[in-house]
């Protein structure tokens, strides 16, 4: 539950080829379940360069380049920042367990926010705060305006909408030194900073327990990828999935599966959105196949070859039969001499 939204903003907030995004997860749980109470995380595309908890009490690198990059006045402001929202997060998931009536002692505050710069030049800032692994509020830029999906979230979204300075900072931050940051980021980062890789796609059926259709999609990077199997255009809802999983080559691979009725005649198709696509992809499933083709072509290849050994057997007899009339007793000693 921790890392829910951390999870789901990694495999699910994938951007466009050539782009670059610049992500902050914060974590704060009620304390005494036996993990730091505030931790925060840093991404770039989906290289984790930043570290903190509570209970390390500093901002740390996770990239060498990271470290080599940033002087000690960079960590140790970047310290006092995640002290502040340390703080912050002690003080207000007390409130947040009173506004939603929660109070399990094991609940989970979580924000988080960035900026994405595409390949086109546009840019994208984002914020949202979730509870318990479901959403609670986000911040709409573009009007300045939070937006809620929970009825008790009306009172911090009345609050923070009439906090104009704050929501022009926080704008002003998303739009502007945010993407700043990811700039310099990447261009530090850019000798590892593994380039995005497309993925290899496949989409079959299968008649095991039922007809199953599966789309596979496998050798991409980064992770995040969006795999959807289709009916006639509309979403089918997968019945089974192991999620995403490593290759042995640092890539990853996906597999989605549906079952259909085995007499559905609907158009199926498999369509796939990631980075290293400039466009998505979508596969058509090839109707079924026609045996008699196929068993034409294999009684020709057999009857090909039946009509090659009896040549060659034919051949091997006439030949043998000439050696052996008119030359008995045949010695290689009595060659004329030249």
């Amino acid at each position: 539950m921790m890392l829910r939204l951390l999870l789901l903003a990694l495999l699910c907030g994938g951007v466009s080829a050539g782009s670059h995004s610049l992500r902050y997860f914060h974590t704060a749980v009620t304390p005494g379940l036996g993990v730091p109470e505030f931790i925060t995380v840093g991404y770039v595309d989906e290289e984790q360069i930043v570290y903190y908890d509570s209970e390390l009490g500093k901002k740390v690198p996770r990239q060498q380049w990271m470290a080599e990059s940033q002087g000690d006045d960079y960590w140790k402001r970047e310290t006092q920042i995640s002290q502040g929202w340390e703080q912050w997060y002690k003080a207000n998931i007390p409130i947040v367990m009173s506004r939603s009536n929660q109070k399990r002692g094991n609940d989970t505050l979580q924000l988080m926010y960035g900026c994405e710069l595409r390949d086109d030049g546009t840019t994208a800032g984002f914020m949202q705060l979730a509870w318990d692994g479901s959403d609670w509020i986000s911040f709409d830029k573009e009007n300045m305006v939070w937006v809620t999906p929970v009825p008790w979230g009306q009172i911090t979204k009345n609050k923070w909408d009439q906090n104009t300075a704050m929501n022009q900072g926080l704008k002003g931050y998303l739009e502007q030194e945010c993407t700043e940051w990811l700039k310099k980021y990447v261009k530090a980062g850019e000798s590892q900073l593994k380039p995005s890789e497309s993925p290899e796609v496949s989409f079959t059926a299968s008649k095991e327990n039922g007809r199953h259709l599966s789309c596979v999609s496998t050798g991409f990077y980064p992770q995040s990828i969006d795999v959807t199997i289709l009916r006639d255009g509309r979403i089918l809802e997968e019945t089974h999935s192991h999620g995403i999983l490593p290759n042995h080559d640092s890539t990853y691979q996906l597999t989605r599966t549906v079952r259909v009725e085995p007499t559905d005649t609907a158009k199926f198709s498999c369509r796939v959105e990631h980075r290293g696509l400039h466009e998505p992809l979508v596969l058509l499933l090839d109707p079924k196949p026609n045996s008699i083709p196929i068993l034409i072509i294999a009684i020709v290849v057999v009857l090909v070859i039946l009509v090659v050994v009896i040549a060659v057997g034919v051949a091997y007899k006439k030949k043998a039969g000439c050696f052996s009339s008119g030359n008995k007793g045949y010695n290689p000693t009595k060659v004329s001499s030249l």
